[in-house]
């Protein structure tokens, strides 16, 4: 597609290096599968909404769609859900199968709905706390009160992770409160 820009930073090296590591083939393709379930989710509300993709970036954190247009704060909140919920459908949709490999991908694809969904910037479920946030308080107000909640979550994920003997979810923990407190990571 002419004019859409797409870049891949060290990070998203790094998270594809960490799924295989934790899980094997079997988990990044899985990853993968449930990643690109989530954007298109992602892109159908863009299209909606009528917003023009400008690129795509691969992260620590996954893919991200750039977008641009004229939008209101519903279509925003919009086009942020649509991706954990496209993502849910996705996982129910392999869950019904019966077969082991996509019962396993619906898995992998529920918990990072589920995940994405905390509210944590930059994923969806932070984004969409801010919006919702900022029109109750401040923006400083509501970031502060973000930040507090993020490392909240973060350190619950680490204890989770510590608690159930699984390095993947506490090094997952450890990461969250790093975006929490840390802009410039994002």
């Amino acid at each position: 597609m002419a004019g859409l820009e797409l870049t891949v930073s060290p990070g998203f090296l790094l998270l594809a290096a960490s799924v295989y590591f934790a899980g094997g083939l079997g988990a990044l393709a899985a990853f993968w599968a449930a990643a690109l379930a989530h954007e298109l989710g992602h892109l159908a509300a863009m299209f909606v909404a009528g917003a023009s993709i400008r690129g795509v970036r691969f992260t620590a954190c996954g893919p991200v769609i750039e977008y641009g247009g004229v939008l209101d704060r519903r279509q925003e909140m919009g086009i942020l859900a649509a991706g954990p919920m496209a993502g849910l459908f996705f996982a129910v949709l392999c869950f019904i199968t019966d077969i082991p490999f996509l019962c396993y991908t619906g898995a992998i694809a529920l918990l990072a709905a589920m995940f994405n969904l905390l509210p944590v910037l930059p994923m969806d479920g932070g984004r969409l706390a801010r919006y919702a946030l900022e029109t109750a308080f401040s923006q400083r107000t509501a970031a502060i009160i973000l930040r507090v909640t993020g490392t909240l979550c973060a350190l619950g994920v680490f204890a989770t992770g510590v608690y159930i003997r699984s390095i993947a979810a506490a090094a997952a923990g450890i990461w969250m409160a790093a975006l929490a407190n840390f802009p410039q990571l994002r």
